[in-house]
């Protein structure tokens, strides 16, 4: 099928279905659109243009709040069918690749920050690499994470055997732009008595992932997915404290892996049967912890054989069951008894914004009661799964979709103005740079503002 009908056949399914025409109206890059093109196609009777189509796909940042999985799976193989026979732009090539793109920047950021900062210099950058002229890129940190995790021995495994193990999956926005935030979640484990150790990684995959370029997805998915499962191996838990990545290896990558050979093999399943796992994490399931699908009822439909396919099941299913997000870890910690309590008082209003990619890894919002054990701490969730903040991750910077990413986020904006916080919270990083554009507020991730009660306890203590 070409990209082409595979982008018909979605349209068609959702001008069908109707339901995402008011539901995703103000929350979508995509949808508003589909349904313009749908409804001028009826009332004018010309067939929605193929160049139309190819730019629809461009719409879907894989946001997951619309209520069909399968949908927004249709639409990233579409686009990827798309990259495969047409290619990719030079300058989609060079912001995709964040992982990249911190390497060079962050070699000398002092440099970096100066020419950013010239007016003709960064214009001259922001043309080349096809970034909105009104698009504000953060400074460049004199050290970055991974150089502080070098130096702090972060990167080093401790042989020592210890209950509570952490591999940290730090995410390429924080490690080269947002230090402080991975700084502050080792220090807040290490404060806790846990042990962090900061693996080799490279970029979960997601934005290369949302501009259909496989290759660089899978290279990225094959390189973190053999290390993560050889620490799980060792009995560490994956931590991520960006929920982009968390629902990128919680989700996304294991699409399809239960239903493959490798895992049937060995969950004892036979001929006539799958067996499905009802929860998240099946490392120690028992009797009534799997559905059993009889084989005929679902011909040539089971399948592993997704984007992801190609990777080993069992590392994909062995990472996913094991990837925690931040919060989450914390929550857990704190439901243990092994989370420490001993807070001081933060007598300041907050506003919280969760973000996208943790509403759909379905865990609830474990901040809002993490933070809710700081003293004299107020907190106000902006908890609607309809507001958004219009970043959209890469796609924010593209000259083509700024106008559009300010214009989603002004309902948000105007609420967080209406709250008029004396701290804006999230844990998405590219929220953080909306939000630090388009608010006067200073921004910060949960796990800072629980780093900073921590130290203001340990200094009244002294």
């Amino acid at each position: 099928m070409n990209p082409e009908d595979r982008i018909r056949d979605v349209l068609d399914a959702c001008a069908d279905c109707d339901i995402c025409r008011y539901l995703m109206d103000t929350t979508s890059f995509l949808f508003p659109e589909l349904y313009r093109l749908y409804d001028r196609e009826v009332e004018t009777k010309e067939k929605i243009t193929a160049e139309k189509l190819r730019n629809l796909v461009d719409l879907c940042n894989f946001c997951a709040v619309c209520p069909c999985p399968n949908i927004r799976a249709d639409i990233i193989q579409a686009k990827t069918a798309f990259i495969d026979r047409d290619g990719l732009k030079f300058s989609i090539r060079i912001i995709e690749d964040v992982e990249l793109m911190g390497k060079l920047c962050g070699a000398i950021p002092q440099l970096t920050n100066i020419l950013f900062q010239n007016k003709r210099i960064g214009a001259l950058f922001k043309e080349a690499t096809g970034i909105h002229k009104k698009r504000s890129i953060p400074q460049f940190p004199k050290e970055n994470f991974l150089k502080w995790a070098n130096r702090k021995n972060i990167h080093v495994k401790h042989k020592k055997k210890q209950k509570n193990k952490v591999a940290y999956f730090a995410g390429c926005t924080s490690r080269y732009l947002f230090p402080e935030v991975p700084k502050a979640v080792v220090e807040v484990f290490q404060h806790n008595g846990i042990n962090v150790y900061y693996l080799e990684q490279q970029c979960c995959g997601m934005p290369t992932l949302l501009e259909g370029d496989r290759k660089l997805t899978l290279k990225f998915a094959e390189f973190n997915i053999d290390r993560l499962a050889e620490v799980v191996e060792d009995g560490y838990d994956i931590v991520c404290s960006c929920p982009t990545c968390g629902y990128m290896l919680k989700n996304v990558l294991k699409e399809g892996a239960y239903y493959s050979s490798e895992y049937q093999a060995a969950v004892g399943a036979d001929e006539f049967y799958l067996k499905i796992p009802k929860g998240i994490r099946t490392s120690n399931p028992d009797k009534d912890a799997f559905v059993w699908l009889k084989k005929s009822l679902y011909p040539g439909l089971l399948k592993d054989e997704g984007y992801f396919s190609s990777i080993s099941a069992r590392k994909r299913i062995m990472v996913a069951e094991n990837t925690y997000d931040l919060g989450e870890y914390l929550v857990k910690l704190n439901e243990t008894g092994e989370l420490k309590k001993a807070f001081g008082p933060i007598p300041e209003r907050a506003a919280y914004y969760p973000p996208c990619h943790l509403r759909e890894q379905e865990i609830g919002r474990p901040y809002q009661n993490i933070l809710g054990l700081i003293p004299e701490f107020s907190i106000e969730t902006i908890g609607d799964a309809f507001y958004c903040c219009g970043m959209a991750g890469i796609m924010g910077l593209k000259q083509g979709f700024h106008s559009t990413s300010i214009k989603m986020g002004r309902r948000l904006i105007a609420k967080i103005k209406e709250i008029h916080p004396e701290k804006l919270i999230t844990d998405c990083l590219s929220c953080r740079m909306q939000f630090n554009q388009l608010t006067p507020y200073k921004v910060f991730h949960p796990i800072e503002i629980l780093k900073e009660s921590y130290s203001v306890c340990i200094a009244q203590e002294r």
